[in-house]
């Protein structure tokens, strides 16, 4: 993988998920499509070959029929929808963390997390901060200790599963939120509601 900065590495990102998502999209769409059309077909023709032999009172029997199993097949499209985007969307997620895992075990995600820092250090020269990192992350506590020239304490937490990390000035404010588990979120977020996937009303 060839991602220098994480502009490029989020719309990579962003690009997976929307071409994974627009091709099941489409895929049920059609289906649904074609399925609804012919259950209404089939209905509309029941009811016209038999709208001119059944009594008033028959034929109201037959609209509340009708009517009811046009709702059971919309519940059942729904059902099968909800089913559908759930394990589209599983996949898709599947995928883009495949891709995460790759790139946080790749050169290229060092070269990330050490301009940052490096952003960082000039931005607070000779303020004491507090680094937060995935407390499996064995090759970010060497990038700091190389490139954090302030005092700094380093914190390794099972709360950032993926990689990246806290940057906490206690005395200033100052905290910044550099982990890949929140970008990731960020873009977990934006597919759900952005990526189409409705229910049939």
């Amino acid at each position: 993988m060839a991602y220098y900065n994480e502009d490029q590495l989020f719309r990579y990102f962003d690009k997976a998920i929307k071409r994974e998502a627009q091709k099941r999209i489409e895929e049920l769409e059609k289906e649904i499509d074609y399925l609804y059309s012919k259950e209404m077909k089939s209905i509309t023709d029941k009811l016209e070959a038999s709208k001119n032999i059944e009594l008033s009172k028959k034929l109201k029997e037959m609209q509340l029929y009708y009517h009811d199993k046009i709702n059971q097949t919309s519940i059942g499209y729904d059902a099968k929808l909800i089913k559908e985007r759930t394990l589209m969307t599983n996949i898709v997620f599947h995928n883009v963390l495949d891709k995460i895992y790759q790139f946080i075990t790749s050169p290229e995600y060092e070269t990330l997390m050490t301009e940052k820092l490096r952003i960082l250090n000039r931005k607070y020269p000779n303020t004491k901060s507090m680094i937060t990192i995935s407390d499996h992350d064995t090759h970010l506590v060497k990038i700091i200790g190389e490139t954090i020239t302030s005092p700094h304490d380093i914190i390794k937490s099972p709360q950032i599963h993926l990689g990246g990390f806290e940057f906490l000035l206690s005395n200033e404010g100052v905290e910044i939120d550099e982990t890949i588990d929140t970008k990731f979120a960020e873009q977990k977020e934006w597919f759900y509601k952005n990526s189409k996937l409705f229910i049939r009303s």
